[in-house]
C-alpha cells in the first residue's frame, strides 16, 4: 500500500465511512475508489482528494496528515521531504538571536581536574561545554583572536555560544563542516545539510567574522563509526578534541600539541571550499554586488522569494534619479549601473524569464512606507506616493501575466529578513545582521543551489493566490494610495 492509501484506509475505518456514498460524492466509479483504497492506483487529483477529506469530516490536523500522505505518494518521499525541508528553512529563517549570553554561566566547581594541566581528560558533556566556554571567552578577549572549528552544527551549545559573542573585527572564526554528498534525512525527515544551515545562520546574523568551509563525506560514517575524537576546536593557546556527541574529550594546553593540530587544520582547510561568498551591501562594494545580482545567463529564468514585492524592474530612470541618494560614495557610477541593471530586470520580466513570489503583507509594507528591504536604505530616499503608484501599476500587470505571485499559507508570513534569489547557476541570500548591516551571500555549493531551485520551480499552485486575485489586491492598494487612504 502507498502512504496515501494507508492513511485513507485508516480514516475510513476510524470514522466508519461508507465507501459507496463517498464514491458518489467524489464523482468517481466504485472500482477506482477501491483501487485508491488498496493502493493499486495512483492518488487522485487534488480536487478529488479534497472532496475525500471533506466527506470524511477530517479535523485540520487530520487533513494536514492526509494531504502530506497524498503529496508523498504523488512525488515520492525523498522529493517531498527535501522540499518540505526547504520550506521549513524559509519559514524559520532567523531574524533575531534566540540565546542570551546570560544563559552561559558555569561554575569552575564543575571541573575537578587541574585547569593548568597540559592535558585534561573530560568525561561529561558538562565538562566539555565548560572548557569550550572558557576557550571562546578567552580568545574573544584577545586583540587578534582566532577560533578554528572542525565539527558539525550538531553541537548546539557551540553555535549558540558563538552567536552570542560580541561582534569584533579582531576575532576570526574559521569553521570546517562536512556535508553529505547525497541527500540524507534525519529521523524527523529533515534534510541534514539544510538543518545545519539553520544552526549556522544566527552566527552570521550576530556580525561575527565567521567563515564556513565544507567538504563532502558520509557524515554518519565519518563522525559516528568508531572514530575516537572526530571533532576539534583550536584557539591561540588551547585545543579541545571530543567525540561526535560531545560526551567526552581531551583539553590540551601544550604548545607543541596545539601547533601540530593547527598545522593539520590548515592542511584540511586547503582541501575545502567556501560555502558562501559574503559581500557587504555597501556603496564601496557596489561593483561586486551588482555583478553578483544582475549579471546572469540570458537563457536561465530567475526565481525570487521575499517578503516584499520586487520593485527593481519598475524603477524607471526618472524615479531612480529622483529617489537616489547622491551623497554616497561613487554615486555617479552607482546610478549608471543601477539604471542598466533595472532595465535588464525589466527586459527579463518582459521576456517571461522572471518569477517573483512575495507576500500581501510585504506589498502593503512597501505601499505604506515607500521602502523596500531588497535595497539598503543608504542608497535611496523614500519613494514618493507617486513613485509607488507608478511602480505598483507594473506589479499589477505582472501579477495578471503570472510572473508575480502573492503567497498563501504556509508562506504568507515570510521572515522579514529573507531574500532568496536563484538566477541560473547563481544563488543569493540577502539579509540584515543584528547591527543593521545588509549582507549579500552568494551560494557557492551546487547541492544547496539545486535544492533551493527545485523548491522554487515546483511550488504547488495552491501556494499562491490566483493571478486575478493578486492583481485585484494590488489595484486595491493603488486605489488607497491614490485616495490618500495609505500614508
Amino acid at each position: 500500500m502507498s502512504a496515501f492509501s494507508e492513511v485513507l484506509t485508516e480514516y475510513i475505518k476510524a470514522r466508519h465511512v461508507k465507501v459507496a456514498p463517498m464514491t458518489k460524492y467524489c464523482g468517481i466509479d466504485r472500482s477506482t475508489m477501491y483501487k485508491l483504497i488498496s493502493g493499486k492506483r495512483n492518488p487522485p487529483s487534488k480536487d478529488i482528494f479534497e472532496k475525500m477529506a471533506q466527506f470524511m469530516h477530517l479535523t485540520p490536523a487530520e487533513t494536514q496528515r492526509f494531504e502530506e500522505a497524498w503529496e508523498v505518494t504523488v512525488i515520492g518521499p525523498e522529493v517531498y521531504y527535501k522540499r518540505k525541508s526547504v520550506e521549513n528553512f524559509i519559514r524559520h529563517f532567523p531574524s533575531h538571536s534566540s540565546v542570551s549570553p546570560d544563559e552561559f554561566i558555569f561554575s569552575s566547581k564543575l571541573i575537578q581536574n587541574n585547569q593548568e594541566s597540559d592535558c585534561t581528560v573530560l568525561t561529561s558533556l558538562q565538562s566539555v561545554n565548560y572548557f569550550i566556554h572558557k576557550m571562546f571567552l578567552a580568545e574573544a578577549s584577545r586583540s587578534s583572536g582566532k577560533i578554528s572549528l572542525f565539527l558539525q552544527p550538531d553541537h548546539e551549545f557551540v553555535f549558540h555560544l558563538l552567536s552570542t559573542l560580541a561582534p569584533s573585527d579582531t576575532l576570526e572564526v574559521q569553521h570546517i563542516l562536512c556535508l553529505n554528498s547525497e541527500d540524507t534525512f534525519t529521523e524527523q525527515h529533515e534534510l541534514v545539510n539544510l538543518k545545519y544551515l539553520d544552526a549556522i545562520f544566527p552566527i552570521y546574523m550576530s556580525g561575527l567574522n565567521y567563515t564556513l568551509w565544507y567538504y563532502y563525506d558520509n557524515i554518519p560514517s565519518h563522525y559516528q563509526n568508531m572514530n575516537i575524537f572526530p571533532c576539534m576546536i583550536l584557539t591561540s593557546d588551547a585545543a579541545l578534541m571530543c567525540t561526535a556527541d560531545g560526551q567526552s574529550g581531551i583539553f590540551y594546553r601544550n604548545s607543541d600539541v596545539i601547533h601540530m593540530l593547527q598545522e593539520m587544520y590548515n592542511t584540511y582547510l586547503e582541501q575545502c571550499s567556501q560555502l558562501f561568498l559574503p559581500t557587504a551591501f555597501l556603496p564601496d562594494n557596489f561593483s561586486n554586488v551588482f555583478n553578483t545580482i544582475f549579471e546572469v545567463s540570458e537563457e536561465a529564468p530567475t526565481f525570487a522569494l521575499q517578503p516584499e514585492v520586487c520593485i527593481t524592474p519598475f524603477i524607471s530612470e526618472k524615479i531612480l534619479k529622483q529617489a537616489f541618494n547622491y551623497d554616497i560614495p561613487h554615486s555617479e557610477e552607482i546610478i549608471k549601473q543601477a539604471a542598466l541593471a533595472f532595465r535588464g530586470n525589466m527586459k527579463r520580466l518582459t521576456d517571461s524569464q522572471t518569477y517573483v513570489y512575495f507576500t500581501a503583507d510585504g506589498l502593503l509594507q512597501f505601499a505604506t512606507s515607500g521602502r523596500t528591504a531588497e535595497i539598503p536604505e543608504v542608497f535611496y530616499h523614500k519613494f514618493t506616493v507617486e513613485h509607488r503608484i507608478e511602480m505598483l501599476h507594473g506589479v499589477a500587470e505582472s501579477c495578471r501575466k503570472g510572473s508575480y505571485r502573492i503567497l498563501q499559507k504556509p508562506l504568507n508570513h515570510l521572515p522579514s529578513n529573507l531574500h532568496l534569489c536563484i538566477r541560473g547557476n547563481v544563488g543569493t541570500l540577502i539579509f540584515q545582521k543584528y547591527n543593521g548591516e545588509v549582507m549579500l551571500f552568494t551560494i557557492q555549493e551546487y547541492g544547496l543551489l539545486e535544492t533551493f531551485l527545485d523548491y522554487l520551480q515546483n511550488m504547488l499552485e495552491s501556494s499562491f493566490y490566483t493571478s486575478e486575485e493578486a492583481a485585484t489586491y494590488v489595484e486595491s492598494i493603488i486605489y488607497q494610495l491614490e485616495n490618500g487612504e495609505l500614508s
